[in-house]
């Protein structure tokens, strides 16, 4: 199609006129398109120029055209609505279907003047086609990653069979070993795992069934179902796990972990890997450990200004032990390394003890529980104790003779970091105390707890804000409050892949351990005892922490009322 000047001139203009380029700049390309490239649109020009980049000539052309325009690496497409547009039309149109509204279809272009394009995709699909701009390259990524998809859910019964590998006999483990080779089955498994690290997934789960293999991510807390196989490829797929983290192929009835390395991007990854043997075969779960995280200080966790303080003054006393509390998966793990990237220091001597070792720390001394080899918490600890540490950090205290270690250690001058699992910070204390601590030792050595959740963070760029009716005051105890707070709700966009929320934060309470309260605990007072002088000082808990959060629009009423007690 022979390029418009006039459109090419509008758009230079355009790019001048928001400041993307000078008018010299847009002189010199127009003049090298007449004489020199003649078949190259202008945008192509600027951008192999080094001038503008794509997303802004994008952007422009959106300005022009009157068009949308979307990023795709913030989107996930349905597979349904990617098979309305067969690949290699897509490819040869240079276009990706992204939604499907009733008998409008929404699809992703790069060049708003094929027309043609438009309409050819209309008598094809015989759906009303509503176009929306996107860059050229994120298209094109867009086609490898979805077509691909589609390749994996619609693998022809051959290539299922040639597959099947879980047969028995003599040849099986090398016939598992074969096919965790097969270069089909390394993309499939590198595909799966490069998709989950860019939807932002936390672990990935493998789950084998009668009828169907599927695969789940959990995103910001919640699983999603995102693939399925015909459960023939499980074997294979397993087989390509199991090589990558250098687990037993052929030991399939005990449970195995092993660890994976992968570079994504500039992200380096470390994926935990965990199988388990089901009635359908092995299940394999990979946890995705990203090393940026430990990056991250207690400032972006989410903690409010009060409780931040209060944390930052307990992780700088010289001893005693700081206790973290909540279930699996609440940033317990997150949380202490950002305190000990805090306190760590050249004049520092840190230990930690860790079941398994999530992240490697610079200037930190880290040891592994080997319970094979009779290195439990316990018994690294008291080893731990004669290595001269200032502070030690234990991954848990699961049982009375960590716990006593642990009290130990805080009692002889070292500061003790650590976690329980326990539902607030007030049942650390009667959790100790019912593993044997005794009162009188416990009272004097504990600094602090925090008690910790995390809720999902609602979009920023689909939330609405609604006036909450009396009712939701009443059950929130914000009673009075009508007509002048608003609360965020969550509405769905392609930012967020229509899920209303993006991202997690914390929700937190901070008990700070007085000589009051250690008279209390001494004389083995009720937990309410406890929680009520703190109260009367000022405590607040993890469900006025989140609702905090919500009148900032931050969160939602159902995700603080989906994590905390009321």
């Amino acid at each position: 199609m022979p390029i418009n000047r006039a459109i090419q001139g509008k758009l230079g203009q355009i790019l001048v006129d928001a400041g993307r380029l000078t008018a010299d700049q847009l002189s010199a390309a127009v003049e090298r398109q007449r004489d020199k490239e003649p078949h190259k649109q202008l945008g192509t020009i600027l951008v192999e120029q080094g001038i503008v980049s794509e997303a802004a000539i994008t952007e422009a052309l959106g300005v022009q055209f009157n068009l949308a325009v979307v990023d795709l690496t913030t989107m996930t497409v349905d597979p349904e609505v990617i098979r309305l547009v067969p690949e290699l039309l897509a490819l040869r149109l240079g276009v990706i279907p992204l939604f499907l509204v009733e008998k409008e279809l929404t699809v992703a272009i790069a060049d708003p003047t094929e027309i043609q394009t438009i309409d050819f995709l209309a008598r094809e699909t015989r759906c009303t086609i509503q176009p929306v701009l996107a860059p050229r390259t994120q298209i094109a990524a867009a086609h490898d990653l979805y077509y691909l998809d589609a390749k994996m859910v619609n693998l022809e019964s051959g290539d299922l069979h040639r597959f099947d590998v879980d047969q028995g006999g003599p040849g099986e483990v090398e016939r598992l070993r074969a096919a965790g080779k097969e270069i089909p089955i390394i993309k499939i498994v590198d595909q799966i795992l490069n998709r989950a690290v860019e939807e932002g997934a936390s672990d990935i789960h493998f789950e084998p069934g009668e009828k169907k293999f599927t695969i789940r991510y959990r995103v910001d807390g919640l699983l999603h179902e995102t693939l399925s196989f015909s459960p023939t490829l499980r074997p294979a797929i397993t087989s390509r796990l199991k090589i990558l983290s250098s687990l037993d192929i052929s030991e399939r009835q005990k449970p195995q972990d092993g660890r994976i390395e992968l570079k994504v991007g500039s992200r380096d990854l470390d994926l935990r890997v965990s199988t388990l043997p089901t009635a359908f075969g092995e299940k394999v779960v990979l946890r995705i450990l990203d090393r940026a995280n430990i990056l991250m200080g207690l400032k972006d966790l989410g903690f409010s200004a009060g409780n931040l303080d209060h944390l930052l003054r307990l992780i700088r006393q010289p001893y005693g032990i700081i206790l973290v509390t909540g279930p699996t998966g609440s940033g317990k793990s997150t949380t202490l390394y950002a305190a000990l990237n805090t306190v760590k220091s050249p004049e520092v001597n840190i230990v930690t003890v860790e079941d398994p070792i999530e992240y490697q720390l610079n200037g930190i001394n880290q040891v592994q529980v080997n319970l094979k080899k009779d290195l439990n918490f316990a018994t690294i600890l008291r080893s731990v104790l004669r290595q001269d540490p200032d502070i030690i950090m234990v991954g848990e205290i699961r049982d009375p003779d960590t716990g006593a270690m642990a009290t130990e250690a805080a009692l002889t001058g070292h500061l003790v970091f650590s976690t329980l699992h326990t539902n607030d910070a007030a049942g650390a204390v009667t959790r100790l105390i019912e593993m044997g601590i005794e009162p009188f030792l416990l009272a004097p050595s504990l600094l602090g707890v925090v008690a910790q959740r995390l809720v999902r963070k609602v979009c920023t760029d689909c939330r609405e804000f609604y006036q909450p009716r009396p009712a939701e005051l009443e059950r929130l105890d914000l009673v009075g409050l009508d007509g002048e707070v608003v609360f965020p709700k969550a509405k769905g966009c392609a930012h967020c892949k229509q899920r209303g929320y993006r991202g997690r934060t914390g929700v937190h309470e901070v008990l700070v351990i007085d000589d009051v309260m250690r008279q209390m605990i001494s004389e083995k007072l009720p937990q309410s005892t406890l929680v009520g002088y703190a109260a009367q000082r000022g405590f607040i808990d993890m469900r006025i922490d989140g609702i905090k959060k919500v009148v900032a629009g931050i969160t939602t009423v159902e995700e603080v009322l989906r994590v905390s007690k009321g």
